[in-house]
């Protein structure tokens, strides 16, 4: 099992939610690459079984990620499964409330939202989680991934994996049955493999407008212009 925290955060909440609960998605092969027509425009796929929402109203996230002023409206990521894994019920809503004591410590239940959805639609386990970056009783920016929020979250992961015997992705005999995140495509792999990652981004919630979508690029380390630097380097 991994935490996983997607590196988006900013925009209104209609991204985020409907990626959750969408019924119909982006198609891909099991390389993750998009599944194009003879035109080469994407194709889509009904979700089979469809997104299960766990905790929370879907409505009501996205309507406080919407009211939110600041530029960080939301935090979202995934608890996600190895196939191996099989999680019972139990140990699913375990590791929710282990995963919410640690991220909201402190607050009580009506002083956060956090949407919680399971997509089990290619084949393992996964706990989606959107949370609005808002304490509720106060209307105040509430970050649930600090800087050095890794280690945090990496001993909870550790803590779960050890209790159930679930796939360690720090054991390298077992790493490739946890499935990764959506990966970033390198200089080498060319412009198509570029264009494909980033409708990919767009699909799950990761790019929303071109902020998000310098932000996607920044973290996936590619070197990305200050408008007003390219502004210069344009001017004659």
């Amino acid at each position: 099992m991994i935490i996983s925290f997607f590196s988006t955060g900013t925009g209104g909440g209609a991204a985020p939610v409907d990626y959750l609960t969408a019924r119909e998605v982006l198609a891909y092969d099991e390389n993750r690459n998009l599944i194009r027509d003879a035109t080469g425009q994407p194709q889509t796929k009904i979700r089979d079984p469809l997104p299960k929402v766990l905790h929370g109203n879907p409505d009501q996230t996205r309507d406080l990620i919407d009211a939110s002023p600041n530029k960080w409206s939301y935090t979202a990521g995934v608890i996600s499964f190895a196939d191996s894994d099989d999680p019972s019920p139990d140990a699913q809503q375990e590791a929710i409330e282990l995963f919410e004591a640690l991220a909201f410590a402190g607050l009580d239940r009506d002083q956060y939202d956090c949407l919680w959805v399971r997509h089990t639609h290619v084949g393992n386990v996964e706990l989606h989680f959107c949370a609005p970056r808002l304490e509720l009783s106060t209307g105040k920016a509430l970050n649930i991934a600090p800087p050095g929020h890794e280690n945090a979250f990496a001993s909870l992961r550790d803590l779960l994996n050890k209790t159930h015997g679930w796939a360690d992705p720090l054991e390298p005999e077992r790493a490739r049955e946890v499935r990764a995140t959506i990966e970033a495509p390198t200089r080498a792999q060319g412009r198509e493999a570029l264009h494909d990652w980033i409708l990919d981004q767009i699909s799950v919630g990761t790019i929303t407008d071109r902020a998000s979508m310098v932000d996607a690029l920044t973290d996936a380390g590619f070197e990305i212009p200050r408008a007003q630097e390219l502004h210069h380097r344009q001017r004659p």
